[in-house]
């Protein structure tokens, strides 16, 4: 038998209709909660509660705003890895542009990327108990015991620890590519756009967030 090929879902990307209307509706309640006109940076936890997303999947959200604000960043290209997933985060959240190479700086939210943001999380959370089993199933294949609810969701998996789920799980139609191209998928989208803003996390290891996008990049979750 050849080796399996790794094939991405173009369904998992697409807006659902449901979940463009939770986000809609967790924005328009924190406008007016709020007080504001323009939901900014700092507003984010708030909708993400509104929206019952597992903190889980927004935690590396949660901790890169917060170094936004204390570090009062403006954007200057760095070497810092947490410079990096700032400025992936405000591109990819808020009106930000690049102007002639530089990052035009702004923590208001764009509404159109919260909603393509808030569909993917959206998507965790409602497929989270299934996203839970089967990475308690890679955590325990790779270690050989058994693994705590407490460590569960802090757990991370490097590309030694997938060749041993691999193994575990007899699954060897699957090349070492395609455990490679697993954990890429985990941390960007299909147009190669950062996914997880966690500064701390580097090289080819996945926690559970990626590893929940990698099951909706490979059509678990559709």
């Amino acid at each position: 038998m050849p080796p399996l090929k790794f094939s991405k879902s173009e369904e998992y990307l697409k807006i659902d209709a449901d979940a463009e209307r939770q986000v809609l509706d967790a924005y328009a309640e924190t406008l007016d909660e709020s007080n504001v006109e323009d939901i900014y940076l700092k507003h984010l936890p708030i909708i993400f509660h509104k929206l019952s997303i597992p903190h889980c999947f927004t935690r590396d959200i949660d901790n890169c705003v917060q170094w936004f604000y204390d570090t009062h960043f403006n954007g200057i290209p760095g070497d810092s890895n947490k410079a990096r997933k700032t400025r992936s985060l405000l591109q990819q959240l808020t009106i930000s542009t690049t102007r002639h190479g530089e990052l035009d700086v702004s923590d208001i939210i764009d509404i159109d990327k919260l909603i393509i943001v808030g569909n993917r999380l959206v998507k965790f959370r409602d497929h989270f108990p299934e996203i839970k089993n089967a990475w308690r199933l890679f955590l325990e294949a790779s270690s050989g015991s058994k693994v705590s609810d407490s460590k569960l969701l802090n757990e991370t998996l490097s590309l030694q620890d997938l060749k041993k789920v691999k193994e575990h799980l007899d699954l060897g139609d699957v090349s070492d590519s395609i455990l490679i191209d697993m954990l890429g998928c985990g941390t960007t989208t299909l147009e190669g756009e950062v996914l997880n803003y966690d500064a701390n996390v580097s090289g080819l290891a996945v926690g559970i967030k990626d590893f929940a996008e990698i099951l909706g990049q490979i059509g678990q979750l559709d």
